[in-house]
């Protein structure tokens, strides 16, 4: 929390002896847009960046290992983000509410997609690699232009749906599984191409 609400911040460079982000450290600074990580950090805490409303743009080195809960939840001004190989989860919230986020790059060691971590983005398309193995409930709920989701291995799914409509049903069917699917944006029936 240590500029916590500090509402003139607009640009930031991070010390190469950090190596946590802590608790709420910038939440609320909603001026800062820029955000330089450096190497020497290997983990971004809870909140860390939550409500940062001009934030658009972030780089997450291969250093980090963990991202906590709610680290950019309501940054509505990112428009992309990649996972570096080096996250093994995507914690509950992450980006919640980035209203912006279009383009998401998931890194190839992510296990597990935990809930609400991209609700309510702007995505139109995600693709899930095959390291990712369970994707819990709301995962991508409320994303009514994501109208393309490739899964490259095999998931298991939270309940409730983690999608909007009948995708784990889909994926869950017999001729379901690995493959992409689509659907038309804001409906709620999903197709394996």
């Amino acid at each position: 929390m240590a500029f916590e609400d500090c509402e003139s911040l607009k640009s930031l460079t991070i010390g190469n002896s950090v190596t946590s982000i802590g608790y709420g450290a910038f939440g609320r600074c909603t001026s800062l847009t820029n955000v330089t990580i450096p190497n020497s950090v290997t983990s971004i805490r809870y909140g860390a960046f939550d409500g940062c409303t001009s934030l658009t743009n972030v780089t997450i080195p291969n250093s980090v290992t963990s991202i906590g809960e709610n680290a950019f939840r309501g940054c509505t001004s990112l428009k992309s983000i990649t996972i570096p190989d080096s996250v093994t989860s995507i914690r509950e919230g992450t980006f919640y509410y980035c209203t912006s986020l279009t383009s998401v790059t998931i890194g190839n060691n992510v296990t597990r997609i935990e809930g609400d971590a991209f609700r309510k983005t702007d995505l139109t398309s995600i693709t899930i690699p095959k390291s990712v193995t369970f994707v819990y409930y709301s995962a991508f709920l409320d994303c009514s232009r994501l109208t393309s989701v490739k899964f490259e291995g095999t998931i298991n799914f939270g309940t409730p749906t983690p999608f909007d409509g009948d995708l784990k049903e889909k994926y869950l069917a017999s001729d379901g599984g690995q493959g992409t699917y689509k659907r038309f944006a804001g409906g709620s029936v999903w197709k394996k191409q």
